[in-house]
């Protein structure tokens, strides 16, 4: 700005209020569901809504206003016609959209008549509002399969144009919505991007987008007694001390003396990525309302949780507003390191081997192949990336496959190809989230089905508990091998209408292999021991199911 334009604002507020959300919201005096806008305690929320960043995201703990905060920034700047085209804002489903717009929408603005309600012109529908000369979209982001398995589409953002996307709960939308949303922008010359999210896993939705998109920017509070700064969501438990009474302040990290988080400012940790993308980072510690002294108290009771480990994840996620994992939760590669023997990658086998295929596409095929060495245990002989169908039937007779499990999907056709011209066993493999407990083999449709849920614990489990599995040792293709395996985590889902919980894997990258080392797994269930002496009995199998059919065992030994 120019300096007389400057002097202007200092003069008179209004010129301000055109183009600041914050000098906006504070002078008009906007009124919540609970009183009148303040900054008092909410100093984070100042420079949110002063950016000019094209895009911004926050990964943050639940109840801390950001919702809020970018339905005024919406508001204001579709009202000042600075979005023209107008603003979609995303929800995770359209139920959500409903209950917001019938709540606290209608409520900001009943309460609000001057600042926000002469400029609505309502179109008595909860997901859309005319405001000005642009429009304000509700929308939810679910994407629905089309038929004959197409790509999915969402029909609620069909035929939106607008100039920012906002993606409120991030971290509950499909991958591919993303995408989808963000070419409703294509005509817009601003194109403005904001996702917020609380975080549940590293490397996953919210948390991968700021830590892998962002400037990284972290709330730091300037002490009143030393001038010196504290983060409080990088030095908890440390920023925060108790009184003679057990009552807790918050604490400067230096000097001990009390801090305020209106003393605070935004400071990127990756800033050369700020041209590109903002990024916030907010907890329950910076917040006004939160009682401290409980909130110490209940970080210091975790371990007396009836569920440690998810009291754990829920106090990161919710509160610190931080991803986090329980180790028994995701694989590391290094967990699968642990596993590798001494011999090379085999380029051969007598068998009985079992493979496991996944099918990315028709030219890209993830392959493991391996055998019994004893009963409760399975051992990898090869690990194989190829891109002809042809090459993994090369393998399986390198090898002596007896039986395979291949992924049904995306190629069914190829997929029942192979199955009806190979001269061993294959089952194709889909995933039914209903199906608890045993895989169910159908010999005579050659299909196999299983819980999603339940073959990626078994896999994560026959990697970290000792003697079950074992692999070739470390080089090129393990190393990715051990990404892939270590590219799931498991989290846990509510059902917003009927409020159960469930565990679920979701994926943070390539997983191919995870998928491939599941249907060997599957496949292992239905050979025996391989070598040496003959033993037929009923197999203990390394999935801990029962009812295996009874088959021929080779008991291996070493020499």
């Amino acid at each position: 700005m120019t300096p007389s334009t400057l002097k202007k604002i200092e003069e008179n507020p209004a010129i301000l209020m055109d183009y600041d959300t914050w000098a906006w919201a504070y002078y008009s005096e906007i009124r919540f569901v609970d009183g009148k806008y303040t900054i008092k305690g909410r100093g984070y929320q100042i420079e949110p809504l002063q950016s000019l960043s094209r895009r911004v995201c926050v990964s943050k703990a639940t109840q801390g206003g950001w919702t809020m905060v970018y339905v005024l920034r919406s508001l204001h700047k579709t009202m000042k016609r600075i979005y023209p085209k107008g603003v979609l804002y995303l929800f995770p489903t359209q139920d959500t959209v409903t209950d917001f717009s019938a709540s606290r929408f209608k409520t900001l603005i009943t309460d609000n008549p001057e600042a926000i309600g002469r400029f609505i012109q309502d179109t008595n529908r909860d997901g859309l509002k005319r405001i000005g000369g642009g429009f304000l979209y509700f929308r939810g982001a679910t994407l629905k399969p089309q038929k004959h398995g197409g790509i999915k589409q969402s029909a609620e953002l069909m035929g939106i144009p607008a100039d920012c996307i906002v993606f409120d709960e991030f971290n509950l939308m499909e991958p591919g919505v993303r995408k989808k949303a963000l070419g409703r922008m294509e005509d817009s010359e601003l194109k403005h991007e904001v996702y917020l999210g609380n975080p549940s896993i590293p490397d996953y939705g919210i948390s991968r987008v700021y830590e892998e998109e962002s400037d990284r920017r972290v709330y730091m509070i300037t002490c009143r007694s030393c001038g010196k700064e504290t983060c409080l969501e990088l030095e908890f438990p440390n920023c925060l001390k108790r009184k003679a009474d057990r009552s807790v302040y918050r604490a400067c990290i230096h000097c001990g003396t009390e801090i305020y988080p209106d003393d605070g400012i935004w400071d990127p940790r990756s800033p050369d990525r700020s041209e590109y993308m903002y990024g916030y980072t907010n907890s329950h510690l910076v917040q006004p309302r939160t009682d401290l002294t409980e909130f110490l108290d209940a970080w210091e009771n975790l371990s007396k949780a009836q569920n440690v480990s998810q009291a754990t994840t829920d106090f990161y996620n919710l509160r610190l507003g931080q991803a986090y994992v329980p180790t028994e939760n995701k694989l590391t590669p290094n967990d699968v390191y642990n596993i590798c023997n001494m011999e090379a990658m085999r380029g051969s086998h007598s068998g009985p081997c079992a493979m496991g295929v996944d099918v990315r596409s028709a030219s890209v095929f993830h392959v493991v192949i391996g055998f019994r060495p004893y009963e409760s245990g399975v051992q990898a002989a090869k690990f194989a990336r190829v891109s002809e169908i042809n090459d993994v039937y090369d393998l399986a007779k390198k090898f002596k496959v007896s039986s395979c499990v291949m992924d049904r999907k995306p190629e069914i056709r190829m997929a029942k190809e192979f199955r009806d011209n190979a001269d061993f066993e294959v089952f194709l493999c889909d995933y039914h989230p209903e199906q608890r407990n045993n895989p169910r083999f159908d010999s005579k449709e050659g299909l196999v089905t299983i819980n999603r849920t339940e073959i990626f614990d078994a896999t994560h489990h026959l990697v970290t508990e000792p003697g079950r599995y074992a692999i070739p040792r470390r080089d090129s293709e393990v190393e990715q091998y051990a990404l892939e395996m270590s590219n799931a985590a498991k989290i846990l889902k509510e059902d917003e209408e009927t409020g159960s919980r469930e565990y679920y894997y979701v994926k943070l990258g390539p997983d191919d292999y995870r998928h491939a080392t599941n249907y060997f797994l599957l496949a292992a269930m239905r050979i025996g021991v391989c070598e040496r002496e003959y033993d037929k009995h009923k197999v203990k199998d390394a999935y801990a199911f029962e009812d295996v059919e009874e088959v021929g065992v080779e008991i291996w030994r070493n020499d």
